[in-house]
Order: structure tokens, then sequence, then C-alpha cells
């Protein structure tokens, strides 16, 4: 399984407004409809208001290679360019234990 976590920094006051335009676009239900999706959530961090968490869980590399030629996966890139988002990207491979 592949674990991607993604920080989102938004602009002083935009969370709200950047998380609302990428769900009425659909954006996170086109992520988790993909084969080998496992868990695609946002959280928000009460102490920090311009802060989200995105936790991605994907079935294996492929499955997360092909979420990143998706045209959704595309948008959301330009959604974070339009809303002046600034995001850090981290991906764990995590091994099942014996």
């Amino acid at each position: 399984m592949i674990i991607v976590r993604v920080k989102y920094r938004t602009p002083e006051g935009q969370r709200d407004a950047f998380l609302q335009q990428l769900f009425d676009e659909g954006l996170p239900q086109a992520c988790r409809a993909e084969e080998g999706n496992i868990c695609y959530d946002y959280f928000l961090n009460y102490e920090d208001p311009n802060e989200i968490l995105l936790l991605e869980m994907w079935k294996n590399s492929e499955a997360l290679a092909k979420h990143g030629k998706e045209p959704h996966f595309t948008r959301i890139g330009q959604v974070r360019v339009e809303n002046d988002v600034k995001s850090v990207v981290e991906s764990f491979d995590s091994k099942p234990r014996k």
C-alpha cells in the first residue's frame, strides 16, 4: 500500500473556498472512484485555519502512477495554482507486517 500525505497551505481565510471548489468540481469524488484507491480524505487543522491535510492510500505504486495521469489530478493542480495554495507532498510505501 502506498500512503500519500499532502499538506496544503491556503491564503489567509481561503481554506473553505478552496475545498468548496474542489468538491463542487467533483475532484475528490473522482479520485475516490479510481481503481486502486483505498482512502482519499481531507482533514482540517483547527489550530491553523489555513492548513488542510489530505491523506491518500493506494493499493500499489501502479494505481498511484495511473492516478497521476488522470485529468482530474491535473485539474486539482490547476485549482491549487488558481487559488495560490502551496503544498508539500510526502509518500510512504507501507509494507505489511508479518
